[in-house]
């Protein structure tokens, strides 16, 4: 094989792989962008959609300093409690 064919070989195989790479960055950012709406949905039906920003980073804060410090007895209890909620909440639809 000539020099030239491999040459365009190779370029074709780069042009191919940096597509591919272009739409797994897509992909990527289209999951990061559906999961921040998921998370302002639940901010929503927490009721929380009316507080401050500023409120709502420190009642997170507050929660990971919470989940550090107390472990994984406080994440089971929330857990329960958000799979009754969405439970409660599937059942009245």
């Amino acid at each position: 094989m000539s020099t030239t064919r491999q040459l365009k070989n190779k370029q074709h195989k780069l042009a191919y792989l940096e597509r591919q790479y272009a739409r797994l960055k897509t992909l990527e950012r289209k999951l990061e962008t559906r999961r921040k709406i998921q998370l302002g949905g639940l901010i929503k039906k927490a009721g929380l959609d009316n507080e401050s920003t500023a409120v709502l980073y420190g009642l997170l804060l507050d929660a990971q300093e919470k989940l550090q410090n107390l472990g994984d007895d406080v994440r089971d209890d929330w857990r329960i409690k958000g799979d009754l909620a969405f439970t409660a909440e599937k059942d009245k639809s």
